[in-house]
């Protein structure tokens, strides 16, 4: 039945990607499948799915198709380390906390309210450009990865603070902010 549901070379490729580590989020936070090609590589993504990929340093090519084969964006992009591969342009949010001594929020945070939909959120929020395709890593969990509740054992600073950043699509952000908050 696994074989009828997805091609082979989607499920192989499925397979490779889930077996090793990447340091490119491919991701389709949109409602319809996409089709991506990334230096001759080609990788089927249906709508609210992520893949990691591995890629090197230096320049690459990038091809987003639609289910009919219509090409919605061709570009070149340069990755220095690895970051976020936008394919269907939707919005995503990097949440910065601080974990150890609240008093020190003011001081290590710049917190000020985020409009989505009808509902602010506050916090140290920044939105990326939706129209960018790729986006240099500068948050310190991906998409996948959640913050964690703390950093016990972790090194924090003298002291006694450390700053994190995670990146969300802003519908997982709102529910990771809604979830935290019935939390407290």
């Amino acid at each position: 039945m696994l074989f009828r549901r997805f091609s082979f070379p989607l499920l192989l490729m499925l397979v490779f990607s889930a077996c090793s580590q990447g340091n490119v989020d491919l991701d389709n936070a949109g409602s319809s499948t996409l089709h991506a090609t990334v230096d001759e590589l080609k990788y089927i993504l249906p709508p609210r799915t992520y893949l990691r990929i591995k890629l090197e340093k230096g320049p690459h090519t990038l091809v987003v198709n639609d289910s009919s084969g219509k090409t919605l964006e061709q570009t070149t992009f340069r990755i220095e380390e690895g970051g976020l591969l936008n394919l269907a342009k939707a919005n995503y949010i990097i949440w910065t906390d601080l974990y150890g001594d609240p008093a020190l929020r003011p001081q290590k945070l710049k917190e000020d309210w985020l409009e989505i939909g009808k509902n602010t959120y506050f916090g140290e929020f920044e939105r990326l450009d939706p129209s960018l395709l790729y986006v240099e890593q500068k948050w310190d969990y991906p998409l996948t990865e959640p913050f964690p509740d703390d950093l016990l054992g972790w090194e924090i600073s003298k002291e006694k603070w450390i700053v994190k950043r995670k990146l969300f699509r802003e519908p997982d952000l709102v529910a990771a902010y809604k979830s935290i908050a019935t939390k407290k």
